[in-house]
C-alpha cells in the first residue's frame, strides 16, 4: 500500500471511531471485560485444582475406611466396626522431566525442568499418600480371637505393619 492509501485507511478509521464514540468504548469494555474474566478464571481454576488436590488425600482415607469397615464387620463375631485412618501425607505426583547437564567454570550443573506437552504437564505416575496409622474399634473386639482375626485382615487388605494398627473394644 502506498504512503496516501494508508493515511486514508488511518483516517477512516479514527473517523469511525471520533463518530461513533459510544460504540467505540462499548466495544473497548466488553473486550477489557472478557480480558478480566480469562485471567481471573485461571485464577480460580487453580484454586480449585489446588483444593481439590488436598480433598484427595481425604477422600482416599474416607473411602479406606468405608472398604475396611464393611469388610471388618464381615469377620464372625466382629459385630458393628468403627476405622479411622491416618496418612503420612498427601497424594503425590510424579512429572516426567528432562535433565539438563551443563559443563560450567565450577564444575557441572544439572537442571530438571518437567515437560510440558500442550500446555500441560506431563504425568508419569500418582502415588496414594503412605498410611501412618490405623485405628479400629470393633463390638467383638474383646475376644482374642476375633482381635487376631481384624488385625490380620487389616494388615493383609492396608499392607502395613501390625504395630501402625490400633484395636480397641466398642461400648
Amino acid at each position: 500500500m502506498s504512503e496516501e492509501s494508508k493515511k486514508r485507511n488511518t483516517r477512516k478509521l479514527s473517523d469511525i471511531i471520533n463518530a461513533n464514540k459510544p460504540l467505540y468504548y462499548s466495544i473497548l469494555g466488553i473486550v477489557a471485560v472478557i480480558f478480566i474474566v480469562l485471567i481471573f478464571g485461571g485464577i480460580f481454576n487453580e484454586e480449585k485444582k489446588t483444593a481439590a488436590t488436598a480433598n484427595d488425600a481425604s477422600a482416599y482415607a474416607a473411602e479406606l475406611e468405608d472398604k475396611l469397615e464393611n469388610i471388618l464387620s464381615k469377620i464372625e463375631g466382629a459385630g458393628k466396626v468403627s476405622v479411622a485412618i491416618s496418612l503420612e501425607s498427601g497424594a503425590e505426583t510424579v512429572l516426567a522431566t528432562e535433565i539438563t547437564v551443563t559443563e560450567t567454570l565450577n564444575g557441572t550443573e544439572t537442571v530438571e525442568t518437567p515437560i510440558i506437552i500442550n500446555g500441560e504437564t506431563v504425568v508419569l505416575k500418582e502415588l496414594y499418600p503412605k498410611i501412618a496409622g490405623v485405628l479400629i474399634v470393633a463390638e467383638g473386639a474383646n475376644s482374642i480371637s476375633v482381635l487376631s482375626r481384624i488385625q490380620q485382615a487389616a494388615v493383609s487388605l492396608l499392607d502395613i505393619n501390625i504395630n501402625q494398627i490400633e484395636i480397641l473394644t466398642m461400648r
